[in-house]
């Protein structure tokens, strides 16, 4: 497992950036110890704004994307034990989802990437991208719920179209599908 920083938002002392690697390390190693050393990459991203710090943490797990947000106030080591508890629950709660379901055995996503923002342009404020593999409608859902967000596009394994699943008002699910 690595644990990658980026900080160009904010200032952190080189030890307080140690402090939280051999944190993250202490915690989540033993999730990957049947994996290569360098096969998982944790990205920790670390922005300050007006004496809060919020920490980021995206990871790749079971060929599914894990990501947290926390803010606190004065340093960013509470942020990342919060961030590593969310973390650790989604972990979980992902490989409890993926062992009811007997149709399907987990498999590990060699090509997990995390997203990057792009260049900022006038109207748009943030560019994500991700490769998109063809997946079903319920493992859409279980991405989507994983990630924290209200939607989340992608390729339907079913009927090979571009599809997106999103959280409804009343906690349903629904489904939009491009013809």
């Amino acid at each position: 497992m690595i644990v990658r920083f980026n900080t160009k938002a904010a200032h952190v002392p080189a030890s307080v950036l140690e402090t939280m690697e051999r944190r993250t390390h202490q915690r989540l190693d033993a999730y990957f110890k049947e994996e290569a050393p360098d096969a998982t990459v944790i990205t920790v991203r670390i922005q300050e704004q007006k004496n809060m710090f919020k920490v980021e943490m995206t990871m790749p797990y079971i060929g599914h994307t894990l990501r947290t947000e926390n803010q606190e106030r004065e340093i960013s080591l509470p942020a990342l034990d919060k961030g590593i508890d969310v973390l650790e629950r989604q972990m979980k709660k992902l490989r409890t989802k993926l062992g009811r379901d007997l149709r399907k055995k987990p498999e590990l996503n060699e090509e997990a990437t995390v997203p990057e923002p792009e260049e900022e342009e006038e109207t748009v404020v943030r560019v994500k991208r991700y490769a998109a593999k063809p997946m079903r409608v319920e493992d859409a859902i279980l991405e989507m719920d994983m990630l924290g967000h209200s939607f989340f596009m992608f390729s339907n394994a079913e009927s090979g179209k571009i599809a997106t699943v999103y959280r409804r008002k009343d906690g349903g699910c629904g489904l939009i599908e491009l013809e």
